[in-house]
């Protein structure tokens, strides 16, 4: 049992982490460019953090295991996947 919320804690650290230095990264993109497609990349890297930050805080607080639903995560990566899409299409 043990072993196995080990392992969560360390992808899920992982996940925050550099979804974190990824969004730092993209934000010093955008700061430089002014390209208008990079905020919805900003975005994705957002929703990636928060995710993250959901994650590892399920594995430690057990209350919060309970709010944190599939249909939660399946709507994050929507919105995730939707923001990429807009990513792609926006004109410069």
């Amino acid at each position: 049992m043990l072993n196995g919320i080990l392992e969560n804690a360390i992808v899920f650290g992982f996940l925050t982490i550099f979804s974190f230095g990824l969004l730092i990264i993209s934000a010093l993109s955008y700061k430089r460019s002014k390209n208008k497609k990079i905020i919805f990349i900003n975005l994705v890297f957002i929703l990636f953090l928060l995710k993250g930050i959901l994650l590892s805080l399920s594995v430690f607080l057990l209350d919060l295991q309970d709010c944190i639903s599939i249909t939660i995560l399946a709507i994050l990566d929507l919105l995730i996947l939707l923001l990429l899409f807009f990513a792609v299409l926006k004109k410069q």
